[in-house]
């Protein structure tokens, strides 16, 4: 090497160059020509919905809504028929704020031209409970499904086949409301699509959490877990303990005047998230996050007296006495009163970060409180490590939140996978975001979007995939949407859209489309640049 002359060396450098820039072109052409490619297959079918459908095809042509337009309903039977009412009463009200239009609806499968039909009669049973078909001609669009259920996500997709002005609060004049001609077979890949909600470190009230239902369920969300308690606060109310709301739910993070739900306002969460077809999963973390509790009542502590309120973020410091059978008497209590207002089958009994628990007791604990819960007809749910426990078997479902889960492959456990670095919505898209923590990592829009739930375990193991929004940090509905959104969209398609049927590249131009629509209903969300390429973050 010592005898190539600097002409020679200058040569291969110059080549070398030459190789590098080649590369990279040749690079920057293949990712433009599959973002091209992405976009044109877009712009062909007019398909900008999410979650991607399993089939979207094609027509010629156009339905016009207008003034004169119905909304025809007819069920395979009396009480299906008035529950799809409830769904055409839904959707009458979101189109009238945007159209002005005063949609008659009726009961009737005599459908004229003109008219939106929704209905069961004629559906398939293989279309499962949430699937449904849509047929868009000139004349009329037909809504069909084998469950009401699904005519609701059908709806959900019918607004996202309407310009993006539709989701607007007051009336757009100079429109022409149209939805092209198509065909639309779709339903989920999993049955479990969930989004989180950590109410105990801030307290959000009830319109703040119905808020974020309507806002969940147009992408197909069907599960909102509320994790009701936790060292800064206790937030529904427990009628033979009441100090657990009266003292636990007396302030949060940083101090501040904390909240909790009555009963009844509990009951009408729940009422509004059924209308939405969307199930209210109530969680209790024990047994550590329990200081609330223990700073309720002294008999829950070994020395018989109340412990401080507590309004940091530290975690793993709480512990209930796994063998004083007063704990066991007053969980019973909770799940017993809880299991009579919460009509879900599913009640979250927590398990994480037991820190002060040593592991023989907390195994005893998960094992006893899980039993609590089957005892009043509820499948219980619990957080890693849980599925280590001795007593705890297939009857839990494990919601996954680490990499590991080798316990419950073993023992055949459903799985919610919530893996911190890919699902969970209070890490931080980036260095610069201004809310949110990052032990877990940074994760971007396009991290939150290419993972896959198989990824972390088998496929007949998993129940579905939940997107945790934990609040430590998140105050108000301004810091809750710019960190749920836009990446709950992604965790939606991951839930609803076949693995193989989803690609990065094409999915960011659908989600491009999308922002118009959240700005239009008031989201705060975060403008990804790599989405949003001509606006700032």
């Amino acid at each position: 090497m010592k005898n190539i002359s600097n002409t020679h060396w200058k040569f291969i450098s110059k080549m070398m160059i030459v190789l590098i820039l080649a590369t990279v072109s040749s690079t920057m052409i293949s990712k433009g020509n599959n973002e091209a490619k992405a976009i044109s297959a877009i712009e062909s079918s007019n398909n900008i919905i999410i979650p991607r459908p399993v089939s979207y095809e094609k027509g010629e042509g156009k339905f016009i809504l207008t003034k004169d337009t119905s909304i025809y309903i007819k069920g395979n039977n009396e009480e299906e028929t008035e529950e799809i009412n409830k769904i055409a009463e839904l959707i009458r009200g979101k189109l009238k704020s945007s159209t002005g239009f005063e949609l008659n609806i009726i009961k009737s499968d005599n459908v004229p031209s003109g008219s939106i039909y929704l209905t069961t009669i004629g559906s398939e049973e293989a279309q499962g409970d949430e699937g449904y078909k849509i047929i868009t001609t000139p004349e009329n669009v037909k809504i069909i499904a084998y469950r009401p259920e699904g005519i609701s996500r059908g709806v959900q997709t019918l607004r996202q086949l309407l310009l993006a002005d539709i989701e607007k609060d007051t009336v757009v004049t100079d429109v022409e409301w149209s939805i092209p001609v198509s065909t639309i077979n779709d339903k989920p890949e999993y049955g479990y699509r969930g989004l989180m909600i950590d109410v105990a470190r801030h307290f959000f009230t009830v319109d703040e959490v119905k808020r974020q239902i309507d806002h969940a369920s147009q992408y197909k969300i069907n599960k909102v877990h509320l994790h009701l308690s936790d060292d800064q606060g206790w937030r529904l109310e427990i009628k033979k303990w009441p100090d657990l709301t009266n003292i636990g739910g007396s302030t949060e993070v940083g101090g501040g005047p904390g909240g909790y739900y009555t009963q009844e306002e509990f009951k009408d969460i729940v009422k509004y998230a059924a209308e939405r077809y969307v199930e209210i999963i109530p969680e209790f973390d024990m047994p550590g996050h329990t200081n609330a509790a223990l700073a309720s009542y002294g008999f829950l502590n070994p020395d018989g007296k109340r412990k401080p309120l507590y309004t940091g973020t530290d975690v793993g410091f709480s512990s209930l006495m796994t063998h004083d059978e007063k704990t066991y008497e007053f969980i019973d209590d909770v799940i017993k009163e809880v299991s009579e207002i919460s009509p879900s089958k599913y009640i979250h009994i927590g398990g994480d970060e037991a820190d002060s628990t040593k592991k023989e007791d907390y195994d005893y604990f998960v094992g006893r409180v899980s039993k609590i819960v089957e005892k009043y007809g509820k499948t219980p749910i619990g957080w890693d490590p849980i599925d280590t426990s001795p007593e705890i078997n297939s009857n839990v479902v494990l919601q996954n939140w680490k990499d590991s889960n080798e316990a419950a492959r073993e023992k055949n456990m459903k799985m919610i996978i919530s893996i911190a670095k890919k699902a969970y919505l209070d890490m931080k898209y980036n260095e610069s975001t201004p809310y949110g923590l990052d032990w877990a990592g940074y994760i971007p829009v396009e991290t939150a979007y290419k993972w896959d739930p198989t990824d972390y375990a088998p496929k007949e193991l998993v129940l579905g995939i939940e997107a945790p929004l934990w609040t430590e940090t998140i105050s108000d509905t301004k810091a809750m949407d710019y960190m749920i959104y836009p990446r709950l969209l992604g965790h939606a398609e991951i839930g609803w859209t076949p693995k193989d049927a989803r690609d990065w590249n094409e999915y960011k131009v659908r989600l491009e489309k999308q922002g118009e629509r959240m700005k239009n209903q008031g989201i705060n969300y975060y403008k990804d640049s790599s989405v949003w390429t001509s606006e700032k973050k």
